[in-house]
C-alpha cells in the first residue's frame, strides 16, 4: 500500500486568532487591576495647597510633604487617594460634616481645632522662625534681637506669624504683607529688618540659591506640632493613622520625605 504525502495541520483562521489574543489581553488587564489596584474605598484627603513645601500645587498636581505622606498612607492602607482643595477653615468644617476623611494640610495642633476634631500623633515639630539679611547677622543674628524696640518686622497675613507678632512683639514696628514674595522684596530692599514665618517656609527660602543675601535663624520662637485631623467620631481611622506613623518613625520612612522638600535636617519626634 502506497503512503501519501504527509497531511498539513489545518490552518488557523485569522479572526479566531485575533479574538483569542484580544480576550487574553483583556483578562491580563483586568487581572492587573484586581491584583495591583487599591482594594479599599477612596480616602478623601483635605488640603489647602498654598503652603510650600508642606503642600502646594504645581502644574495642576498636589505636591509637597503632605502629598507624599498622603500617597504613602494610600499605599499602606490599600486605598486610592482623592484630594479635596479648600481653605483650612473650610477643611475643618468639611471633616466635621464627614465630607472628607482626613485633613493633611500642615495643620498645627491647637486648642481650637482639638475641640472639634481628633488629631493623630504629630509627624513633625516646627515653629516660627526668623529670616534676616546676611549682612545684618551682627544685629539680628541672635533670636533675642527680635524683641529690640523699634525693629521692623514683616509677616504674611493669615499666618501664625501674624499671631506671634500681635501677641509678643508689641514694641516692634510691624508690616503686614498679602504675599510672601512682597515680604521678601521688602526684606532684601531694607524696608524691614526681618521676616517671621513658619519653619518649613524659612527652611525652603534659606536653601534657595536665588536668595544668597538672606539667611534663616533656626532657633524657633514657638513650638508647634503638625498632625492630621479626622472627624471627632472616627476613632478607627485615627488609630490606623497613628499606627502607621509609629511604624514609619521606627523604620525611618518620614525623614527621606522631609529631606526631599526641606534643604535642612528636620528632627522627627
Amino acid at each position: 500500500m502506497k503512503l501519501g504525502a504527509p497531511r498539513r495541520p489545518p490552518a488557523r483562521r485569522p479572526g479566531l486568532r485575533l479574538l483569542a489574543t484580544g480576550l487574553g489581553l483583556i483578562a491580563i488587564f483586568f487581572g492587573c487591576m484586581t491584583s495591583d489596584g487599591p482594594r479599599g474605598p477612596a480616602l478623601r484627603v483635605g488640603v489647602s495647597p498654598d503652603a510650600p513645601p508642606v503642600v502646594f500645587e504645581r502644574d495642576g498636581e498636589i505636591v509637597g510633604i503632605e502629598a507624599d505622606l498622603a500617597r504613602l498612607v494610600g499605599l499602606s492602607l490599600d486605598r486610592r487617594i482623592v484630594f479635596h482643595r479648600a481653605s483650612n477653615p473650610e477643611l475643618l468644617e468639611a471633616v466635621e460634616r464627614g465630607e472628607i476623611d482626613v485633613v493633611m494640610s500642615g495643620v498645627a495642633i491647637t486648642p481650637e481645632w482639638a475641640e472639634r476634631v481628633r488629631f493623630t500623633q504629630p509627624y513633625m515639630q516646627v515653629g516660627q522662625l526668623l529670616m534676616i539679611r546676611a549682612s545684618d547677622v551682627a544685629r539680628f543674628g541672635r533670636v533675642e534681637g527680635v524683641r529690640r524696640r523699634g525693629a521692623r518686622v514683616g509677616y504674611e497675613r493669615g499666618t501664625r506669624g501674624e499671631q506671634f507678632v500681635a501677641s509678643q512683639l508689641v514694641a516692634s514696628r510691624s508690616f503686614a504683607f498679602d504675599q510672601l514674595d512682597e515680604a521678601l522684596r521688602s526684606l532684601r530692599a531694607g524696608r524691614i529688618d526681618y521676616l517671621i514665618h513658619d519653619a518649613p517656609t524659612i527652611w525652603r527660602l534659606a536653601g534657595d540659591p536665588r536668595l544668597p543675601d538672606l539667611m534663616g535663624l533656626y532657633q524657633p520662637l514657638t513650638e508647634e506640632s503638625l498632625a492630621w485631623a479626622v472627624a471627632p467620631d472616627d476613632e478607627a481611622l485615627q488609630a490606623r493613622l497613628d499606627a502607621l506613623l509609629s511604624r514609619w518613625k521606627r523604620e525611618g520612612r518620614i525623614e527621606p520625605i522631609l529631606d526631599r522638600w526641606i534643604p535642612v535636617r528636620v528632627t522627627v519626634r
